[in-house]
């Protein structure tokens, strides 16, 4: 169980906000995980649904960082990052709300050391880097 060791009043305005926080925050863990999983697999959320505004109209993309630092140093996007199947099915199991940052994050740290093959375990490196 999540017991803090601290000094934990229960009466006044502290013991008020300590009975408080032992009330709402089992909450809140519950009511986080309740909505990952009701929304998993909800249509708008599954990479490659149908959007109801229909087909992006045809003319020039937006270009990204990689592209430009590929067309930068004549290099094809292709080649420059790669994504293994391990690492995509670990990105697979990071909640869609934050996996589109997560993949952007990771992608650059494999860019900013040159790495070309982003496995697992170079998920796991960017999650330690970018949580310091």
């Amino acid at each position: 169980q999540d017991v803090p060791a601290r000094y934990a009043p229960q009466m006044g305005w502290e013991g008020a906000n300590v009975i408080f926080d032992s009330w709402v925050h089992p909450l809140m863990m519950g009511l986080e995980e309740h909505l990952i999983g009701m929304f998993r697999h909800d249509f708008e959320f599954v990479d490659g649904h149908m959007s109801h505004k229909g087909e992006k109209p045809p003319g020039p993309e937006a270009a990204d960082p990689i592209t430009l630092a590929a067309e930068a140093n004549g290099v094809d996007e292709a080649e420059l990052l790669r994504w293994a199947p391990s690492g995509q099915a670990e990105l697979s199991r990071i909640p869609f709300f934050v996996r589109g940052k997560v993949k952007r994050n990771t992608e650059s740290y494999a860019q900013e050391r040159g790495i070309i093959n982003i496995t697992d375990e170079v998920l796991y490196e960017a999650k330690a880097h970018f949580s310091r």
